[in-house]
């Protein structure tokens, strides 16, 4: 992220408009008493094939995320293998920090997305576009391992750096004209280090896996792809600032090649893009494993989420509704989250110190990852004041 994009806020703005456009009607923000039914499909739309004809944004709010991993830590360093890389084809690696090999968190990045020539050109700051140096100076939230408050300090960790501009949910290269050859590779990358991880932590009784913004999407397809590679250990997704991802950025995927990238289950045969949307992931994954434990955490005014949300003529007020829908579909649908959202405008929680600090209807964030975490989960917790 830094000075990039969530995939969150750019999704809202160009996937909303194609929808529109595409499907002529469709309301993704229906309040969570208005849902009526488990399916968690959506009407078909097409692909996005060719740049947007005008420019969506202006000065774009610039987000943050998680420092990366300290070059003078007890972090490694991982090359990938060959067939991974970042968008523009150069090298990918990841980062490993080995501790308690018996709980392992597994945390993929957020930075954007690119769906279009434009968005996806070289020096477009839509999406992040390279792995970092691994230099950062004070790592913060999660990452903070001298805090005392931090449940993971003492956990093995796997931070999957993005660079594709693909939710990490991408396995192609991808032409978009004008010598805009980009490699949609996050899918690719982030199996690698997934592998990686279940070579190096085979006894791993405890395995986390979370995401903020971009990588809060995937979360519960690398659940499930952990759970089949490790099934003695205990699964657990985090998805931070995905709550309000629309389902209209099914209209997108076709250009990652996400669908041929999903795992050989059964909860994936004969899907489609236009069934592709968060609510489809959760349901699909816990079908899957139903051993696998849900939380997700957002804030009702997401800074970047409304900024882009009044630009694609949508209220920021509805927010928290998109939030709340998409969770009652996916318990709808069999599958119990444990949901936090606060008040505010603040983007993704995990990698900054207000982890720490946030506390909502006499509840502390961090007391309530820490029962999630325990497996003793407590109750969804909800702004009342959500304007903070």
């Amino acid at each position: 992220m830094n000075r990039h994009l969530s995939t969150l806020s750019r999704l809202v703005v160009v996937a909303s408009l194609v929808a529109v456009a595409a499907c002529g009607s469709g309301d993704d923000e229906q309040a969570a008493d208005d849902v009526g039914t488990t399916d968690v499909s959506t009407p078909a739309a097409p692909a996005v094939e060719t740049p947007v004809s005008e420019p969506l944004v202006t000065e774009p709010p610039i987000t943050e995320s998680p420092a990366e991993p300290a070059a003078d830590t007890d972090w490694e360093r991982v090359a990938a293998p060959a067939d991974c890389m970042c968008a523009d084809g150069s090298p990918y690696s990841w980062f490993v920090r080995e501790a308690d090999p018996t709980k392992v968190l597994f945390f993929l990045e957020g930075g954007g997305a690119c769906f279009t020539g434009d968005m996806c050109a070289p020096g477009s700051e839509t999406y992040k576009q390279m792995v970092g140096s691994g230099v950062a100076d004070s790592p913060t939230g999660i990452f903070d391992l001298t805090n005392p408050d931090n449940p993971f300090a003492d956990w093995s960790m796997v931070f999957v750096p993005y660079c594709t501009g693909d939710v990490h949910a991408g396995n192609l290269t991808k032409d978009y004209g004008n010598g805009i050859v980009i490699e949609h590779k996050g899918f690719v990358n982030a199996s690698a280090a997934l592998d990686d991880t279940v070579a190096r932590f085979a006894e791993a009784s405890t395995v986390v896996v979370a995401g903020s913004s971009a990588g809060a999407f995937p979360t519960p397809i690398f659940g499930g792809l952990i759970g089949d590679l490790l099934p003695n250990a205990g699964v657990k997704v985090i998805a931070d600032s995905g709550g309000a991802i629309p389902d209209a950025m099914s209209a997108v995927v076709g250009n990652w090649g996400t669908i041929e990238s999903l795992p050989d289950w059964p909860e994936f045969e004969g899907v489609s893009p236009a069934d592709f949307n968060p609510p489809f992931t959760f349901a699909a994954a816990a079908r899957h494993n139903p051993e696998i434990t849900f939380a997700r955490h957002d804030y009702a005014f997401d800074n970047v989420l409304s900024s882009f949300a009044r630009m694609a003529g949508l209220s920021p007020d509805d927010l928290v509704n998109v939030m709340k829908d998409g969770e009652t579909r996916i318990e709808q649908a069999g599958t119990a989250v444990a949901s936090w959202i606060g008040p505010g405008d603040a983007h993704t929680i995990l990698g900054r110190d207000a982890m720490y600090d946030e506390e909502m209807n006499g509840v502390r964030f961090i007391d309530w990852l820490r029962a999630f975490l325990d497996g003793t989960p407590l109750a969804d917790n909800y702004c009342v004041d959500c304007a903070g």
